[in-house]
């Protein structure tokens, strides 16, 4: 019982920021459920019953973003969010789309829990 009473009071509780996440950290947390924080820096779009939103880029090639349940209209540009769900890298590989060469990308994703 009291392994289990330090684990909880050493955990880090406190959101991580989405946006500042180093691909190094994200490879650790990869299928873990986390709690994070992001400033919504790309438009939001609904699809198929989920709604996407993406942090800033940052120079390390790789994007960052959540996928949040439901259809979420009220999500703006400049809000800051916390999403609790399941973070994954995923390494996407390079692709033509409507003739245009995509180059592969990697990309941190939350997906929110229900």
């Amino acid at each position: 019982m009291l392994t289990v009473a330090l684990l909880i009071l050493s955990a880090d509780l406190r959101p991580i920021d989405l946006g500042a996440l180093s691909l190094e950290r994200a490879h650790t947390l990869d299928g873990r459920t986390v709690t994070v924080t992001l400033l919504v820096q790309k438009p939001a779009y609904s699809l198929l019953g989920r709604t996407a939103i993406g942090a800033a880029d940052r120079d390390d090639g790789s994007e960052r973003g959540a996928v949040l349940l439901g259809r979420r209209l009220d999500v703006r540009e400049g809000e800051r969010l916390v999403v609790r769900g399941r973070l994954d890298v995923i390494r996407h590989r390079a692709d033509v789309v409507n003739g245009t060469v995509v180059p592969a990308w990697i990309e941190i994703r939350v997906t929110e829990a229900r």
